[in-house]
Order: structure tokens, then sequence, then C-alpha cells
């Protein structure tokens, strides 16, 4: 609905009109917020909202004081504004609650109460007390995912009937891009590029925890945070302001974290959140930010995946009932599951198995298909022994909270020592994390790079190259166990400098690698990953030919604990051109954590006999 600012007449409003005009109201920082105003190059504003909807002056996405005064008038004359979908036509005060709190607020007059009968049933369902931050752990089998999620939780107050808080009845409310293409590679370019259409959407946090908790297997942390009534208030009606709306979506800067964070500084213009942020906004940085402003959360809670609810569950079997499940999970016999067993030790082992079927088959189990049936039997077995079984409690792992966290970048300055000639390091990493790096805050068994640029100086030469850069990299470490079979994998997009086959001198070559393997762990600390891996390498410095394409095997060994990493790699390359374009690349690194900020690192490689020193020292931020 669009509201022409011409041709006002003298009524009522125009007393409102004037003060506001008066006292500048448009360039109150609330009103801007509201609206989400950002300032342009060119000294004015624009509102990122790609909604018409969302405005009522025709220029209200880049004129705060004509959006102002046409949302008073649309609120005196009781205009009504159609849905983002057309299916409804509502006053504007229902339509943007929030301004009008914002209006009386500010004014200190009531505005005419239309009846809002879709909007009251909004706040009825929610019933709203409070808000929770929460954050889902890495899951780097989405890429959209692979950094972590972030969304707001609508609280309830405790139950009437028992005094009892039911969290799994309150609602989850997210921001995402909209699904325009099956094809990874569109999507992911339309992400990066903010050409993807962006909305929130609500859900009931069951919802949330079965897709997070359930099918994907990724913990919750939950942060509590201290808004007070009136607060709540204007989240809840903000929240269906934005219901209305599209932005495009920016998978590193507007993105999910980011939203959610400009709706609390709508609640409490003191805040500055999303000034802190860095360019590439992770939701781990998000956390943080929301986590060291002073008295903003309340208590950190944590939500275990249903795989971490089994492996408690399966640590407090006797020997005798841990073997039972492992025989279980090879061969799902019900009837072995239970042979040789006494009551109580059945209890324990069918509870054991039905939070196994949980975590192995969540999606079977809630389309009621497949190892749905074979849960049906164990819980009738379960059923028949009687009995009550104590929940498990998980302890949160601190060690992973990501509030605690080291910084998602990363600078770094040192010294090379290569082919008997020195040079000075220095480079910077946009995000987010390697296997060297301390474990706290981070998935344990990942490294997730993006945006790694390394440069080195010589002063023989005087000059300053490009060493590295490193677009994409991921290496997924899956350590084996009795449950879980999964392949470990490893993907890498970069740029490098070496000594391969065929180099006349220094060359510089852009490489596509990745790879499959198995990966077993021991005392938590040490990995030992085995590779199948294939490089696909490209550059004009290559004499002869400018390609080398091969696959071989390659050997990780990582001991990562508290402040002391080690990373050893050994890599073979038969080249489809013959044996004399092999490839033999060792490398040895070790990072010393000096504190949350500072490490040291010291790595040594060989290729092709070639040997590399680097120390480095790295900050984090």
């Amino acid at each position: 609905m669009i509201f022409p600012l011409l041709g006002f007449t003298q009524t009522p409003s125009e007393d409102l009109t004037t003060r506001a005009l008066k006292n500048r109201w448009s360039e109150d920082r609330q009103w801007h917020r509201l609206v989400q105003y950002q300032k342009t190059f060119w000294g004015g504003f624009e509102s990122p909202a790609e909604s018409k909807n969302f405005f009522i002056a025709t220029d209200g996405k880049t004129h705060p004081e004509n959006e102002l005064l046409a949302t008073i008038q649309a609120f005196q004359k009781n205009t009504k504004i159609k849905s983002k979908d057309g299916e409804y036509e509502d006053p504007a005060a229902c339509v943007f609650p929030a301004r009008k709190l914002f209006l009386e607020k500010i004014s200190g007059t009531q505005l005419p109460t239309p009846s809002c009968d879709r909007f009251e049933r909004f706040k009825e369902v929610l019933q709203p007390q409070s808000m929770t931050y929460v954050f889902s752990s890495y899951y780097l089998n989405n890429p959209a995912s692979a950094f972590g999620h972030t969304f707001l939780r609508i609280n309830k107050g405790p139950s009437a009937r028992d005094g009892e808080r039911y969290e799994l009845f309150d609602y989850g409310v997210g921001y995402a891009a909209m699904k325009v293409s099956e094809n990874p590679f569109v999507y992911s370019f339309l992400g990066v590029s903010g050409m993807m259409p962006g909305s929130f959407d609500i859900n009931p946090y069951y919802y949330k925890v079965r897709e997070y908790n359930d099918f994907e297997s990724r913990d919750l942390w939950e942060y509590d945070l201290s808004f007070n009534p009136e607060e709540v208030e204007l989240i809840v009606a903000y929240i269906w302001e934005l219901l209305n709306a599209n932005f495009n979506y920016h998978y590193f800067s507007e993105n999910c974290s980011y939203r959610i964070l400009s709706i609390f500084e709508v609640a409490r213009p003191s805040l500055e959140l999303t000034s802190k942020l860095k360019s590439q906004v992770m939701p781990a940085d998000t956390v943080q930010t929301l986590f060291e402003t002073q008295g903003l959360v309340k208590n950190i809670s944590y939500r275990p995946s249903g795989r971490a609810t089994f492996a408690k569950r399966y640590q407090s079997l006797s020997k005798n009932e841990q073997s039972k499940i492992q025989e279980f999970a090879r061969e799902e016999s019900l009837e072995k599951l239970k042979k040789d067993l006494s009551k109580d030790e059945q209890r324990q082992v069918l509870d054991a198995a039905m939070d196994y079927m949980d975590f192995r088959y969540p999606k079977e189990i809630l389309r009621k298909e497949g190892h749905y049936h074979f849960k049906k039997e164990i819980l009738f077995a379960r059923a028949e022994l009687g009995g009550t079984s104590e929940s498990v409690k998980v302890p949160p792992p601190w060690s992973e909270a990501p509030h605690d966290a080291q910084g998602s970048r990363r600078l770094g300055v040192g010294m090379r020592e290569w082919n008997n000639s020195k040079s000075y390091l220095f480079g910077f990493k946009l995000s987010l994390h390697d296997l060297l790096d301390p474990k706290i805050g981070y998935p344990p068994t990942a490294e997730i790079t993006m945006g790694d640029f390394a440069f080195t100086y010589s002063e023989e030469s005087h000059e300053i190259a490009l060493d590295k850069f490193t677009a994409y990299e991921v290496i997924s470490l899956a350590p084996i166990d009795d449950f879980n079979k999964s392949f470990s994998w490893r993907l890498k997009v970069a740029v490098e400098r070496g000594y391969e086959n065929n180099c006349d001198r220094l060359c510089r070559w852009t490489e596509i690698s990745g790879g499959s393997g198995s990966t077993y762990s021991f005392w938590k600390d040490l990995d030992i990953a085995l590779w199948l891996k294939a490089s696909l390498l490209t550059s004009s410095d290559f004499v002869e030919d400018h390609w080398k394409m091969g696959l071989g095997p390659a050997l990780t060994l990582r001991w990562n604990r508290d402040w002391f990493a080690l990373l050893i790699e050994s890599y073979y390359r038969y080249d489809y051109k013959g044996v004399q374009d092999e490839f033999r690349q060792n490398s040895v690194g070790m990072n010393f954590s000096l504190n949350k900020k500072l490490s040291l690192r010291f790595e040594g490689k060989d290729e092709n006999s070639v040997q590399r020193l680097d120390a480095r020292v790295l900050y984090y931020y």
C-alpha cells in the first residue's frame, strides 16, 4: 500500500505531524532501527528491506522523515495495508504495531487502536515472557550451516497447571535465505553475492529441536537475555512487522545472526551490537558479542543432541551392557539384545537402544517408515518390563561453548627459510578455525578455513609475493567407533606456491583437491586419519604441461590438547602422466597457545626434497 504525502488536511493528526517535524522524531535512533535505515556513501539513508509493503511512503525506503509522517497519517486515518502475500488487508496500526508503540512512547499520545485480530491471535499463541538467543553448533555436511546458526526463542511463562516451564512449547524465530535453486553452486553464488532473498519465519521450538538436535545431531547453546516486559512486547511487535518483509540475504554479512541482533537493538536502543560485528559475521562471533555486552546475558544452558544423549547413556552402562549395545548396533537384533540379561539390565539396554535408534534413524522414525517399526518393537519390549528409568542428564561441554571461542579472524607475522632463502611472512585469515588452533568453542575434529591470505617479503629481491590464498578448505575428521562408521572428508580450493614437479623455479598454481578416509581417535586428543586424496593443479609455471592430476594415499596424525597441538601429514601423489611426475610431501606443524588471542606456530614442509621452515606469531580477534 502506497500512501501519498501530499494533500494533508487540517485534522487532529496534524498536531502530531507538526510535533514530529519540530522535534525531529525521524532522526531518533529507534525510528532508524525500526525501518533499518543505514547511511549511504552519499550521506543519505536507505533501508535494506526489499518489500514495498514494509514502507508506507512512496519514497520511505530512502527518506526516514517521509516514512514517519506517512506512518502517522496512516495510523490516524486507519489506512488498510495488504500483507506480503496479498491474502490479508489490515489497518496500518495492526501491520506496524512496533511503530505504533514507538510513536506512542515518543509522543506521549495514545493513537487510535483498531481491532487487530490477527496480531492479537499471534500474541495469544506466543504468550511472550522472555527471550533466548540460541546457537546451533557447526554442521559441516551442509555448507549453509558449516559456520553454525543462530535464532531467537520467544519464551512462554510457566505452565498454569503445574508451574513448570516447558521449553518445547516456546517458539523459535529465524532468518534464512529463501531457496531459489537446487544447484549448490548457484545457491552458494547467490548467497555470497547477496542476490538471494531472505525472510523471517517462526516455528514451534520443538520443530527447531527436531531439526537441529535430532536430524542433524547438533547441540544447542541457549543464552537467556535480560529484556524487560516492555522490551519483550516491542520485540514481538517488531517480529510481526518483519514477517511481512523481505531482505537480500548476505551469507557472510547480513545473515541470520545479523538480522536477529538488529531486532535487539530496536527493543533497547542503547545497545550497539551490529556496529561491533566484523564485516564477515560469524554466528559464534555474535554469541560472543552478546556475552560481552554487560548485563545482557542472564543465563546459559545447553540442550544436547540426540547423539550426545545416547553417548551419555552408553557411558552409564556396565561393560556387559555396553557389549550388548555394540552388538545391537551391528546386528540390530532385539532378541540378542535381551538375551542372558536380568530384567533391570534389560531396561537399561532397551533405553539405550531407543536412544540409539533416535539418533541413528531420525528421519525414518519421523516419517513412520523403515526403522520406525523396529523402534516400536523396542518400545513394546520396554513397556512389558515396566518400571521407570532415570532421565539422562548431559553436563554442558563447556570446552565447546561458542562464547568462549577464539576470534574467528587471525593475523600472522613471522619468518621463513626456504631453499636457503629467508623472507618475512605476514598474512590474515577471515575465518574460522584450523586443526592446530585450540579446540575451545569450535568443533574439536574439524577445520573450516575461508579467505586465508599469506604474503612474503624477500630482503634479497625486495619483492612482496602472494604465497597462499585459500578460498575454502574443510577437513572433517569423523572418528570411527562402534556407532559411527562415517567417512572423514576434505576439500580444498586454493592458490599456492612451492616446488612442484617440472618447475624450473618457484611455482605458483591453482589447486582443487579432496579426499575421503577413515579416522580413529585415542584419548580424545589423538586423531589418526588415513586418506585417499586426489589433486588437480594448473599453472603456467609448469614446464611442458600446465596440468597435474593425480591420486594417492595421505596420512594425518594430530594431537591437540589445551595449549599445545601437533599436526603431521604425509602425502604421496601418483600423477596420471607416470612415475616420473609423482609427488611427495611431508609436513609437521606445532602450535603453542599463549592465551585466547595469541599463539606461536612453527611449521616445516618437505616437498620433493625441498625444505621450508616457518615461524609465526598469530593474533586472533
